[in-house]
């Protein structure tokens, strides 16, 4: 498998190299993330002509990722040509929301085993929806090596958008199946669990009404004690700036940590505590806590496993990262949003690295089951073709 990742900030630029790659390097497809805002306008057209008639996926971002570098508003990707046995095949799903049945049903059939090859799913920003289908399926997926991520956009609204070959997508999903390709994985949380394990005895979609039969607002008050914030200012804004470094930890029948969420808002008018990805009646979760120091400490380790795999089994063809914005966000605070990148790059050296921020991200858990949906981590995907 042959890889050209390119990251510009000015998509002009960018247009000029996506032709070149096209005429000169001949790939069997392009994924490509942009501002939403190139979907609103001319330059989605342009993009498209510049790109066919090569299969391509389109997702909107805050921020692309090539190698060691992350980019805010920019536009950047990867394409990919097959030199041995590899293919891809594309799939896409629009209005998920109001048909979450036939959308469960579609992902379903459209995922294919890990020994005939690698499943992505990239999505709009409909976390709920998508959280949803995921945890219908999640008993099914066996023997399926199943990774993505949700599209972000800096939108007042969150509004995100994919495409597959110049067919917008404002609700929905696409699947990419990568036949004959072989890969492996490492995620990064970085946030450390805190206090006693809680159920939650009362939810309803994304929110969370009760913990241990205990008002939510309960705990809520204790963490924003002497904060000088109140529980009714937890709006999206203010739950971003005090609350993301508080995500919680979802605990499996095992014990284990099976996936993180990370919180939205407070409604004062129901009292339920949103998250980003639907929260399930019965879940056991902790509250855990982390810093930039945390998040880096963290991604050091983990990059550490990744190398190892790629010691004992040969360095991949291309590595994928998908990470959280709201992660990003943690480590901006403390001006270090460039670093986590730098370390992987650091470490890793060979293999090129494309990724992008994120609203979610859907890979296995630490005990490797499939399926998870994740706020605030970082997934390392090594790819190889057979």
């Amino acid at each position: 498998m042959l890889v050209n990742n390119f990251q510009y900030s000015q998509i002009e630029e960018c247009l000029n190299k996506i032709k070149g790659i096209k005429e000169s390097f001949h790939p069997d497809f392009f994924i490509i993330y942009m501002p939403y805002k190139y979907f609103e306008k001319q330059y989605f057209d342009l993009i498209n002509e510049a790109i066919y008639p090569v299969d391509n996926v389109l997702i909107s971002s805050v921020a692309t990722l090539k190698d060691e570098e992350i980019i805010y508003n920019s536009i950047g990707g990867v394409a990919v040509r097959f030199e041995k046995n590899g293919s891809i095949t594309i799939k896409s799903k629009n209005a998920i929301t109001e048909d979450i049945k036939g959308s469960t049903s579609f992902l379903k059939n459209s995922l294919i085993h890990e020994k005939e090859g690698t499943n992505f799913i990239f999505s709009t920003s409909s976390n709920l929806s998508v959280h949803r289908i995921l945890n219908k399926i999640l008993d099914r997926l066996k023997n399926v090596r199943l990774y993505g991520g949700i599209a972000s956009s800096d939108a007042e609204d969150f509004r995100t958008y994919i495409s597959y070959n110049g067919n917008l997508i404002k609700d929905g999903f696409v699947v990419l199946n990568l036949h004959r390709i072989y890969s492996f994985n490492t995620i990064s949380m970085g946030f450390i669990p805190i206090g006693t394990t809680y159920t939650i005895t009362k939810a309803k979609d994304n929110k969370i009404y009760s913990l241990d039969d205990m008002p939510v607002s309960y705990f809520l008050n204790n963490i924003l004690n002497n904060t000088g914030v109140f529980i009714e200012d937890l709006d999206p804004v203010i739950t971003s700036q005090i609350m993301w470094e508080f995500p919680f930890l979802f605990i499996d029948e095992e014990g284990h940590i099976s996936h993180m969420l990370v919180p939205m808002m407070y409604d004062s008018k129901d009292g339920g505590y949103a998250f980003y990805g639907e929260v399930l009646q019965g879940s056991k979760v902790k509250l855990s806590t982390g810093d930039s120091e945390d998040i880096l400490n963290d991604v050091k380790l983990r990059v550490g496993e990744f190398k190892n795999i790629c010691q004992k089994r040969g360095y991949p063809d291309l590595v994928f990262n998908i990470t959280c914005t709201a992660r990003n966000f943690v480590l901006l605070s403390d001006k270090k949003e460039k670093e986590e990148q730098r370390i992987y790059h650091q470490h890793l050296k060979k293999p090129p690295i494309t990724g992008f921020l994120t609203f979610g991200e859907i890979g296995p858990d630490r005990m490797g089951k499939p399926g998870k949906f994740y706020n605030e981590t970082s997934i390392l995907i090594g790819l190889v073709e057979k």
